[in-house]
């Protein structure tokens, strides 16, 4: 019984850990993206180029995958001379706009920039 239980258990903690959301369902506001991209311009174009998170590149890397491996991967070692500096908030309106550079839609509300909110939506292509 304690096998069952457990086995309960993991099942359950599986299913709140998974994706309820993909990116192409309006999970960030235009706005947001309009903030990321001010962030990104200031704190980020010195290393890299909007170009590396678009397109082909963006998709190889992330579909399929929760959106907390870009969050993991931004907030922990971004940017490369002060990991982490950035607010929490900043960091989800930059992927944010990674998603408007992918051209997905926009919605109501905003991203919420916290590792659970990013771990509940899907990178998916572009429907």
């Amino acid at each position: 019984m304690a096998a069952a239980i457990a086995g309960c258990s993991i099942g359950i903690v599986a299913a709140a850990q998974a994706p309820t959301k993909t990116t192409n369902d309006g999970v960030y506001t235009a706005e947001q993206a309009a903030r990321g991209k001010t962030v990104f311009e200031s704190k980020c174009t010195g290393c890299h180029e909007p170009s590396r998170f678009t397109g082909e590149p963006f998709f190889e890397a992330f579909n399929g995958k929760p959106m907390k491996e870009i969050w993991d991967i931004a907030s922990g070692t971004m940017p490369e001379d002060n990991p982490g500096s950035l607010k929490q908030q900043e960091y989800g309106d930059i992927l944010a706009y990674f998603l408007s550079l992918n051209e997905f839609k926009t919605g109501d509300t905003e991203l919420q920039g916290n590792a659970s909110a990013m771990a509940a939506i899907k990178v998916e292509k572009k429907q």
